[in-house]
């Protein structure tokens, strides 16, 4: 007879706690305890968190087995992995076992491949659906009779990853809302390096290094969708905070009894433990055996073989909470010898919610979510436990430093160089195709649905995409376009995301009767806007000072994000010209000709008129320069220097004074040139 569970610690649901949110809240309060997730009556997936770190994971879909994920990252061959699967079929025997024993690999192989195994499993958490239900059981180990010892990993870069390809756009407008326009830079204490960022990603990142960054500029460096995701993944990991002073905020309020624990930190005397006295000291109670997800089984014509669950109808011995490992460790051999207990202090009580008590974790943490969102700078507070890597896992260091385990590290990819097969290179191809084209996409374009397609059929297509575009799919050798169809991925998920939405959907179909509704349209339009602010900067700074080479700098980045903006190439044109090496009457020619084009691009630039007068009087042009001062007068009135000039060429009688350092030439003095209309009166007063 099974014993019943007790009641859950705390409980809610996906739709007012994100599954980032929850990860993010146990890994700041380091619980170390069990997940159930389930849908209605239907269980979905069984968690288990060693001081905040998913440790393993039972899925009720058969995912991810250790197996496929070994082959996957080229440690094993596919006839190594038929010859496991055929020795487990010989006796109870878990498949990390069956291939040690055969030499497939060795320890650290294992090691790494099992950690990605979690990863992988916990990024599948991620893509739930928000009526997904969870009840946490603080204290207990609910997979305790399920495969071996569990396998801690480091959070952050599978909960980058999922947000990534996962967002909960909801939860990201209402958090980048609440910080409005303001900038953000990274914290003392942010830990950037250890999230696995792609390289552009990386660049992003490196702004907020830098100095003070708009989730805009974010955006003009990865696309505005990845930009506000990154923005938001960054505040409620609490790396960044706003740049502006803010008031101290009142002192953080107690833990509410209904709150988890986190558990009491080891004496600082006592030297970390390895894996298995770990498991010892967080003195999970033990439980009775229980129905599982799923029945484990291991079929050899799928490949299946579930991480480290023995065979059907045998249970492997495990290594339990509180025992010894053997040598074999994780692979469930019973211990030689009676556990040793590894530190003298009491265990930690099970943590019993009190009888009555409501256990909606959305009101229980709430506040902890709250405060996620907002980084310290707004609230005055520094958070009473950082951004932890659990100590009793010696490969997720708290330091900045990646795991040194992990299976990105112990293991290097397969060789770039493998040639690929014919159906490899079709499918790189069509990658590629792929993320080239869908930046010119409107949303049900990238579906592949019509204008009037009901939200069922939006589910239904972007559930069928998904299992094509998942960039977790794609086989090892086709590394390299990852990020192309993690691209891919993410313009799927943000168009499902707002045409299933009421509102946004409404909002997105008036951007598409106006137009700029593609990603592509989208980007031109961000960078447009970004240009515009920047300029005005630019003309503030050369108004103090034309030399400044702030200013230049930002005139250039002008250029770079709206190049056919008249404008920023005039002034641009013209600030260059103001190089050494380019005061020579024939370098200065050549910068007119530019002038040329802008005012073929725009015909009413004023600027291109008024710099391009300026070049031909250094040239000693005279005739040319006042004409283009007039048309620039004529243009904008309010530009008095044009004026001037137009008058003080009159009063030198029609000859330009060759400027300071440009040799004087024995030209004849052109005719005089004399005003009309509106400026005949004006200067004959």
């Amino acid at each position: 007879m099974q014993n019943p569970l007790p009641a859950p610690t705390a409980s809610g649901s996906f739709v007012k706690t994100p599954f980032p949110h929850l990860l993010v809240y146990a890994l700041e309060r380091r619980l170390t305890g069990t997940f159930e997730l389930t849908l209605g009556a239907a269980p979905l997936a069984t968690m288990l968190v060693l001081s905040g770190c998913p440790a393993k994971i039972r899925t009720a879909e058969p995912i991810h087995y250790l197996g496929t994920v070994l082959s996957e990252l080229g440690m094993i061959t596919p006839d190594q992995l038929a010859a496991s699967l055929a020795r487990m079929q010989e006796g109870p025997m878990l498949q990390g076992q069956a291939l040690l024993e055969m030499g497939a690999i060795d320890p650290a192989r294992l090691d790494a491949g099992l950690r990605s195994q979690v990863e992988r499993k916990v990024e599948h958490l991620f893509s739930l659906s928000g009526d997904t239900t969870f009840a946490y059981y603080d204290g207990l180990d609910l997979l305790q009779s399920v495969g071996g010892p569990p396998t801690a990993i480091d959070p952050f870069p599978v909960l980058w990853r999922g947000v990534r390809e996962t967002p909960a756009w909801e939860h990201v407008d209402a958090t980048l809302r609440r910080i409005g326009g303001a900038h953000l830079r990274a914290s003392a204490n942010a830990q950037l390096q250890r999230f696995a960022f792609s390289p552009q990603e990386l660049q992003a990142v490196e702004l907020l290094r830098q100095r003070p960054t708009r989730v805009v500029d974010l955006s003009s460096v990865i696309g505005p969708g990845l930009g506000q995701v990154l923005a938001y993944f960054l505040l409620i990991m609490k790396q960044v905070e706003l740049s502006e002073a803010q008031p101290a905020a009142q002192a953080a309020p107690a833990p509410s009894a209904n709150m988890p624990a986190a558990p009491r930190q080891a004496p600082a005397n006592v030297p970390p433990p390895s894996s298995g006295q770990a498991f010892a000291r967080v003195q999970l109670q033990r439980q009775a055996s229980r129905s599982p997800l799923v029945v484990e089984e291991h079929v050899a014509a799928s490949g299946a073989n579930d991480e480290r669950a023995s065979s059907p109808g045998m249970r492997a011995p495990v290594n339990a909470f509180g025992a010894q490992p053997s040598p074999l460790g994780a692979f469930g051999a019973a211990p030689s010898a009676p556990p040793e207990p590894v530190i003298s202090t009491p265990p930690e009580p099970v943590i019993a919610p009190a009888a009555g008590l409501s256990m909606d974790i959305g009101s229980m943490i709430t506040q902890t979510i709250q405060q996620s969102a907002v980084p310290p700078a707004m609230t005055g507070a520094t958070p009473s436990v950082p951004v932890p890597a659990p100590a009793s896992v010696p490969q997720i260091a708290s330091t900045i430093e990646p795991p040194a385990s992990s299976s990105s590290m112990s293991v290097a990819p397969p060789s770039s160089s493998r040639q690929l097969t014919a159906e490899q290179n079709a499918l790189k191809t069509k990658i590629l195709e792929r993320a080239e084209q869908i930046n010119a996409q409107d949303y049900f374009q990238m579906l592949g649905l019509e204008r009037d397609a009901a939200p069922e059929a939006v589910q239904k297509a972007f559930i069928g995409l998904a299992k094509v575009w998942h960039p977790d799919r794609l086989p090892p050798a086709l590394v390299d376009v990852k990020d192309a169809c993690s691209k891919v991925f993410t313009h799927l998920t943000e168009a499902h995301a707002t045409l299933m939405d009421p509102a946004k959907r409404h909002d997105y179909m008036t951007l598409l009767k106006d137009g700029g509704a593609t990603p592509e349209d989208q980007a031109k339009i961000q960078a447009i806007l970004e240009a515009a602010t920047e300029f005005q900067k630019a003309e503030f700074l050369l108004k103090r000072n034309m030399g400044d080479p702030q200013a230049y700098e930002i005139v250039k980045r002008c250029v770079a994000l709206d190049g056919d903006q008249a404008d920023y190439l005039a002034t641009l044109a013209w600030l260059d010209a103001q190089k050494p090496e380019w005061l020579s009457r024939e370098k200065t020619l050549e910068k007119a000709l530019l002038l040329d084009r802008c005012i073929q691009k725009n015909p009413n630039c004023e600027r291109a008129y008024f710099y391009r007068g300026l070049l031909y009087k250094r040239a000693e042009e005279p005739n040319k320069a006042l004409k283009d001062f007039k048309k620039a007068a004529e243009l904008n009135p309010r530009n008095l220097d044009a004026m001037r000039e137009v008058r003080l060429h009159n009063m030198r009688g029609g000859v330009s004074k060759p400027p300071p350092g440009m040799p004087n030439s024995p030209s004849k003095p052109a005719p005089q040139e004399t005003l009309g209309g509106l400026f005949g009166k004006l200067f004959k007063k």
